[in-house]
């Protein structure tokens, strides 16, 4: 893996996971990569993973949370992989940013992964795999 980070995903937050999912497979040709459940309490959430058959395509992900309401539109989760989050969540700090969590280890999908936000409080999310 490059040491450079990789613009790797997309998240947005949807009331219901099947209808998103049918609907971004019909009309761009999506696929399902995975299905995840994570997170535990009010942070517990179902996410789907879509990709095109591109090979060098990021991936689109729906999140839809267990036990809190949907965000409202218009704001989205931008996702970036790296190989040392620790490194990253400093250098958001020092570059203005917030840490919204910390590295977390999330060992049921082989990451660790850091919510962090820019300047203006938009929401990234950094993975590393492990």
């Amino acid at each position: 893996m490059s040491n450079q980070p990789r613009f790797a995903f997309t998240k947005i937050f949807v009331d219901d996971l099947e209808v998103e999912s049918d609907f971004y497979t019909a009309v761009f040709d999506m696929t399902v990569k995975a299905r995840l459940n994570l997170g535990e309490g009010d942070d517990a959430l179902e996410e789907i993973i879509l990709s095109t058959a591109r090979s060098d395509d990021s991936n689109f992900i729906l999140w839809r949370y267990l036990r809190r309401p949907t965000p409202l539109p218009g704001e989205a989760t931008l996702g970036f992989t790296v190989e040392d989050v620790e490194d990253i969540a400093r250098r958001v700090e020092n570059a203005g940013g917030s840490i919204l969590q910390p590295p977390k280890t999330v060992p049921e999908a082989g990451v660790s992964v850091a919510f962090v936000t820019d300047p203006e409080n938009h929401v990234l999310e950094i993975v590393q795999h492990l």
